[in-house]
């Protein structure tokens, strides 16, 4: 979901008015333990998808990397030597006509400020965290709460030297470099999904998510370091813990959840694919969505596929 939170904060979509009253519809909440398993082999874990002449290598990814942290590629490497194809997450793709429609839609979380005087303790902490990350200590008066959750999430990232575009962009760059075709599960119009997200407002839903990603905030990038290093590590319930404030936020978007869903699907039916060409292939899913109960290796498992763990070598 990167590219995908990136876009909501582009294009400044609203929660929907019935967010405040429902709790969050979390698809991978809960994973299957059986495929929760630590790596044999150095570096992150692998599962293998396989049939009776095709075998797929999965890698499960984090949602971000502090800059330089190490990781071993060998195995990577190995599997990328020979692969008829790289399967990456499905994207959204927008042109440069929808920018105006994009701005629009911004422009539609500008703000008052009237929040403030009603949530003054979580306004007191938004001013605190804010000032710390941005010099223009006043700039987010000017939004609705979530958008002004969404910038200081990634404002607290990029200050705190964590990205969201590794490792996607160094596995990418190594097939690259051995002439594997990357090619993402599948390819989504961006604005018909960002339109049908906009709806009235919810303050209430904004609030919610602008107090969980100020929990984040405070709480350092320490927990996010530690997640990495596990992922790195191959260590993968600790690479699990990684924090979700983010990915929260998404949730309380109206039709966010049924679109965790069809990504899934989405990668489902792309390793499905997969399958069909003998040979060997590399694939790149971001980690929870590849072992979370209804995730794309349990809907495998359900058709009979064969699914090995990392703890198989």
């Amino acid at each position: 979901m990167r590219a995908f939170l990136t876009g909501l904060m582009l294009a400044g979509i609203t929660v929907g008015a019935q967010a405040q009253a429902q709790t969050i519809d979390d698809p991978q909440a809960n994973v299957v333990e059986a495929l929760v398993v630590s790596a044999k082999l150095p570096g992150p874990a692998w599962w293998r998808v396989s049939d009776g002449d095709t075998t797929i290598y999965v890698m499960g990814l984090p949602s971000m990397l502090p800059k330089g942290q190490a990781w071993d590629k060998t195995v990577l490497e190995r599997r990328l030597d020979g692969a008829f194809a790289l399967l990456t997450p499905p994207v959204w793709q927008a042109g440069l006509t929808d920018i105006p429609a994009m701005l629009r839609l911004r422009g539609s979380l500008k703000d008052d400020g009237a929040w403030t005087a009603r949530a003054p303790a979580l306004a007191a902490r938004t001013q605190h965290a804010w000032t710390a990350v941005d010099k223009n200590d006043d700039g987010w008066r000017k939004w609705k709460p979530l958008f002004v959750a969404l910038q200081l999430n990634g404002k607290a990232n990029k200050q705190a030297q964590l990205q969201m575009s590794e490792p996607d962009r160094t596995i990418e760059k190594l097939a690259r470099e051995r002439r594997v075709k990357a090619r993402p599960a599948a390819v989504h119009k961006a604005m018909p999904m960002l339109k049908s997200l906009v709806r009235e407002n919810s303050e209430a839903a904004g609030l919610t998510c602008l107090s969980e990603t100020l929990d984040a905030v405070e709480a350092g990038s320490a927990p996010a370091r530690a997640a990495a290093d596990a992922w790195a590590q191959g260590r993968v319930k600790e690479a699990l813990a990684a924090p979700r404030s983010a990915e929260r936020c998404e949730l309380l978007l109206p039709g966010v959840s049924d679109l965790k869903r069809q990504l899934v699907d989405d990668e489902v039916g792309g390793l499905t694919d997969l399958l069909k060409t003998p040979g060997h292939a590399v694939a790149i899913f971001p980690l929870r969505a590849l072992v979370a109960e209804g995730g794309v290796l349990d809907k495998l498992r359900a058709r009979g596929i064969t699914v090995r763990t990392p703890g198989d070598g």
